[in-house]
């Protein structure tokens, strides 16, 4: 007989994906000892290049199914990216096949959130993280919350923002500057002198940002989108620290209605600068423990 030891696992504490619009195209997902986090972000192609009620949808759905498939079958954490990374690109040239072809800013992107819980001492867990874009995991630790995020992109996003027509801009339409300079912030992804995400046409495993953190066993842990996030780095209504606070005593139903009712306070977009009035806000909630 073979005895085995407690494994560490992640527990759901909280989960809740609304889309900004009609189409939400972000993703979450859990599975033992992983999780992550999924935002998707459609490419400037005149017409749709696959068949899925948005090409980010289409590109965030293939991703999760990928984690979940690669992780169910145990594949070892160092080659987990790799391997979707080479799954996405082959599912991709086969959906877009009858394709003539199409500009790199033309395909859909997504950022990821990764992370995994190892075992440590009694009582605690060893987390790690991989992210490529703008996708957070607030984390506890002994200074209080720290947030594992990929702000490579940041410089790219404040000249979106720079491009926004003073006072805002009208509910779903995007001004022509906004799209010229998300067109150009495009042929910088995923190059060293750009930023990194996942997308089914470059390369881009190997080039997330890594994290680590000892966490007590059964602390929450947040996974989150930008759309989420807003709560606190677009409308500054939270701080890392009080968001994690908020969440841990659940009140994750009531902060996506704070965050509509904001959006919907300033549908312009005019006092908080932001290319989608309403974004789509995806919020997990995680703790790692052990299970027999």
């Amino acid at each position: 007989m073979t005895l085995t030891g407690p494994e560490p696992r992640f527990r759901s504490l909280y989960r809740q994906s609304v889309p900004g619009t009609r189409i939400n195209e972000d993703g979450l997902g859990l599975l033992g000892h992983c999780a992550w986090i999924i935002d998707g972000a459609t490419g400037l192609s005149p017409e749709p290049l696959t068949d899925g009620d948005s090409d980010a949808a289409w590109l965030a759905e293939r991703i999760h199914e990928a984690l979940e498939r690669l992780t169910g079958e145990g594949e070892p954490w160092d080659d987990l990216l790799r391997q979707v990374e080479a799954e996405i690109r082959l599912t991709f040239e086969t959906a877009t096949a009858h394709r003539s072809g199409h500009h790199v800013h033309h395909t859909p992107s997504a950022c990821l959130g990764l992370v995994r819980a190892r075992g440590s001492g009694p009582g605690s867990m060893r987390v790690e993280g991989r992210f490529l874009g703008d996708v957070v995991a607030l984390v506890p630790v002994e200074q209080g919350v720290a947030r594992w995020t990929d702000e490579r992109a940041k410089p790219f996003e404040r000249k979106t923002l720079a491009a926004l027509e003073a006072g805002g801009h009208a509910p779903g339409l995007m001004p022509e500057a906004v799209r010229r300079q998300i067109q150009d912030n495009r042929t910088r992804l995923n190059r060293p002198d750009g930023y990194w995400v996942v997308n089914p046409s470059r390369p881009w495993a190997g080039r997330e940002l890594r994290f680590e953190a000892q966490v007590r066993t059964g602390q929450p842990i947040v996974l989150a989108t930008d759309g989420f996030m807003r709560l606190v780095d677009v409308f500054k209504a939270y701080t890392d620290l009080s968001l994690h606070a908020a969440l841990a005593e659940g009140r994750g139903d009531d902060l996506i209605e704070e965050l509509r009712a904001l959006e919907r306070g300033d549908l312009l977009s005019g006092a908080y600068p932001r290319v989608k009035t309403h974004d789509d806000a995806t919020v997990l909630v995680i703790a790692a423990e052990t299970s027999g």
